[in-house]
């Protein structure tokens, strides 16, 4: 059983819209992922913002993320990396 409750998925797509552990964000600024994030975060300071977006994403997307993470306290912050068969699933 694989059970990960202190990550917190972020999906980014290429047209920039985002996703919080499968659920979509309304809304594309730092606020709205802040507040998605903080209710995501069950670990709480200890959650680990895990950042997987399209490779055709936005840069400034990613940075948004990431400025949504520090807002809300979230340090931790890594990158999923895709291969190229996978990232057309």
């Amino acid at each position: 059983q694989r059970d990960y409750p202190k990550e917190v998925i972020v999906a980014v797509a290429a047209d920039g819209r985002y996703a919080v552990n499968k659920a979509g964000v309304e809304g594309k600024g730092v606020d709205a992922i802040a507040q998605a994030l903080q209710q995501a975060a069950k670990a709480g300071s200890g959650s680990v913002v895990i950042i997987s977006a399209d490779a055709m994403a936005p840069h400034q997307s990613v940075i948004t993320v990431m400025e949504a993470a520090r807002r809300v306290g979230l340090t931790q912050i890594t990158f999923a990396t895709q291969s190229a068969a996978s990232a057309g699933r």
